[in-house]
């Protein structure tokens, strides 16, 4: 198991807890999505685990380490990375610059650059823009250019905030081609997402989030043909 949450209760500063003793687990390789009601507290899991939260009990386990309450520094460090959900990016500076601020933790310049390198050629289009200010990408190159950012770092756990919003079908389509692409390459991914049936499709577990707590869990594919999920987040009619 790569990253474990226990009985994680958590909230905002002073205010009341958002999430109520909530539990995940992600193995090596795989792709697992947080679905649930608009409110549900699937956002908090990531941001708790990324440590810009208030953990008020519970453990967040990543290997055989312990890193419930360690900085957002720290945990990057520890190789978990994150995009967030919309202004993920820096518009005033390039794409380039943008991946290196990535890597702002790496020092060794010959590895930034061979880096980045892997990065152009796994997004073409973040190459062809290399010099032009992120301000001018549309929507979807600005999820690929958050994508690369995160991936300067190589990380071993990658967590994703809504990767679809806002985008064209299309778009969007490619964005889950290189989410898959990218769990190929060796990275676990920790997924939120609006469109639950496409995200679903592409992953091997899902957890559902109702109330704060976890409500169901299991194979995407069980999920999937799940009548109750079908009902409330599929868009399916009984």
């Amino acid at each position: 198991m790569i990253l474990e949450i226990k009985d994680l209760v958590a909230g905002y500063k002073s205010g009341p807890n958002i999430l109520h003793q909530v539990n995940f687990q992600l193995h090596a390789n795989e792709i697992v999505t947080i679905i649930g009601p608009n409110g549900a507290g699937k956002s908090t899991v990531l941001k708790s685990i990324f440590g810009i939260t208030n953990l008020r009990d519970g453990k967040i386990i990543h290997g055989s380490r312990d890193i419930t309450g360690l900085g957002t520094d720290q945990i990057i460090n520890s190789g978990i990375a994150m995009v967030m959900q919309g202004n993920n990016v820096f518009p005033d500076l390039t794409v380039e610059e943008n991946l290196d601020m990535g890597a702002f933790t790496r020092k060794n310049r010959g590895e930034i650059k061979k880096k980045k390198k892997e990065i152009f050629k796994f997004f073409p289009v973040l190459k062809k823009y290399r010099k032009k200010r992120a301000a001018v990408l549309s929507g979807g190159e600005r999820q690929m250019l958050a994508l690369g950012m995160a991936l300067m770092l190589s990380p071993e756990v990658l967590m994703l905030d809504e990767p679809s919003i806002g985008l064209a079908p299309k778009v969007m389509q490619e964005v889950f081609d290189k989410i898959l692409e990218i769990r190929e390459q060796g990275t676990a991914i920790l997924m939120v997402e609006q469109n639950a049936a496409r995200a679903l499709e592409i992953s091997d577990r899902g957890y559902v989030l109702e109330l704060e707590k976890n409500a169901l869990e299991g194979p995407a594919k069980d999920l999937l043909k799940n009548p109750r999920v079908g009902e409330l987040y599929l868009g399916k009619k009984k």
